[in-house]
């Protein structure tokens, strides 16, 4: 209700034209204040404008520097998929030996030492054994035995001839030689599987080296008796190296014999090491889930060590094309993933690398994920293919926007 004033004086044409003019825009202002709360914001242009105002965040040159700020175009592509895996390096069980003597004996002498490389047919000790010393006695006196039967058989053929000596003394000769031969051939062969078919003498065995390479293991202590059931050496052959790892059933179909890997060990951080899958089991453990698979190696420069923890990596890339940002790109506002956009003027001055770049200016922008692949993440939707975004210092943006937002609310 308004409250009426009255005038000592009447008032002129003019004065009461003023008058009015007043009373109206008194009015005014009193529906304008309460416009906010009848509701109604303004055009969408102004609060298009008043978004950009709170959303856009500028860094100058220095800022970019400070905070490594930095941009790349978004670009579809096939997303490289890795299938990773890791296990320890061993031996290559084709090519590993553990040299144990054929019969016992006591060590003698010890010439081989842990870590030597070795050739084939190398001696790695010496054992005193009686049965090799029996053995090569039985075999001298069994050839010698067949010397003699033979000559005795040659003589009795002879003799036969001239019809001085009758058939069955011939036949006898004959059966005489042929056991003979038998006891020799069982005695040479015994000395045989032995190893005792050599140059040695007396009662001396030697321990040789199958085929060349690195002696990992040695148990041989002089004096010790060594037993047909002790491993005194183990030889690798280190050219080659495995690595034995446990694949996931779900991923068998990235993985196949044949295949290429690339494995890294951490003693050598920046060599990369080529292999290939050469087996893959056809069982598929039942308390896992995993397929046993083999990865060869390798390794002519004896680098790689038994028990190394290797990491080996096989890519395979997806069919179709997608758009595809580094991972390090996204950050999370209020539980939704975002980006941050270089708004155009910025992205020219990006392109053009005028010198020095003033000033950035970006705004954040939602994003809908699809498939992570390690390093890079899939973008479903929010993003257009040549669009710039920030790849690295994102959260120096975020922060920078945390804060315009509190300051806005107080």
């Amino acid at each position: 209700m308004y409250k009426l004033f009255k005038l000592p004086v009447p008032l002129k044409a003019s004065n009461q034209v003023i008058v009015t003019l007043m009373a109206l825009l008194m009015l005014s202002a009193c529906t304008a204040d309460k416009s906010p709360q009848s509701g109604h914001t303004g055009t969408a242009e102004q609060q298009s404008a008043q978004h950009e105002e709170i959303d856009a965040l500028t860094f100058t040159e220095a800022e970019l520097k400070q905070f490594g700020i930095s941009i790349i175009a978004v670009t579809s592509r096939p997303l490289q998929d890795q299938l990773t895996l890791t296990a320890n390096i061993v031996a290559n069980q084709n090519k590993l030996a553990h040299v144990t003597p054929r019969i016992e004996g006591k060590l003698s002498k010890v010439i081989a030492n842990l870590g030597d490389q070795v050739t084939a047919g190398q001696r790695l000790a010496e054992i005193d054994s009686i049965q090799m010393g029996e053995a090569r006695a039985q075999y001298r006196s069994s050839q010698s035995e067949l010397a003699l039967a033979l000559a005795n058989f040659e003589r009795i053929s002879r003799l036969h001839e001239d019809k001085v000596v009758p058939q069955k003394q011939l036949l006898e000769s004959q059966s005489v030689l042929e056991r003979a031969k038998s006891a020799a051939y069982a005695d040479s062969e015994r000395l045989r599987m032995y190893g005792g078919l050599s140059k040695e003498n007396g009662s001396t065995y030697v321990l040789t080296a199958p085929f060349a390479g690195i002696v990992l293991e040695k148990n041989a202590v002089i004096g010790e008796l060594a037993k047909t059931t002790d491993s005194i050496f183990t030889i690798a052959d280190m050219s080659t190296v495995w690595i034995e790892a446990d694949v996931p059933e779900r991923d068998l179909k990235d993985i196949a014999i044949g295949k290429t890997a690339a494995v890294t060990v951490s003693a050598y951080p920046e060599e990369v090491f080529s292999g290939k899958v050469s087996y893959l089991a056809s069982v598929v453990d039942k308390t896992t889930r995993t397929v046993k698979a083999r990865i060869e190696l390798r390794n002519p420069e004896h680098k790689l060590r038994i028990d190394m923890f290797a990491t080996a990596v096989l890519s395979h890339a997806a069919s179709q094309p997608v758009l595809v940002v580094p991972a390090e790109a996204i950050v999370m506002i209020q539980g939704i993933p975002h980006v941050y956009i270089a708004l155009p003027q910025t992205v020219q001055q990006h392109a053009t690398q005028q010198n020095p770049v003033q000033q950035a200016t970006f705004e954040a922008r939602p994003v809908a994920l699809g498939q992570r692949v390690n390093a890079e993440v899939e973008i479903k939707s929010g993003l257009r293919e040549g669009e710039h975004i920030v790849q690295s210092g994102v959260y120096a943006l975020k922060a920078r926007q945390l804060k315009s937002q509190i300051s806005d609310e107080h």
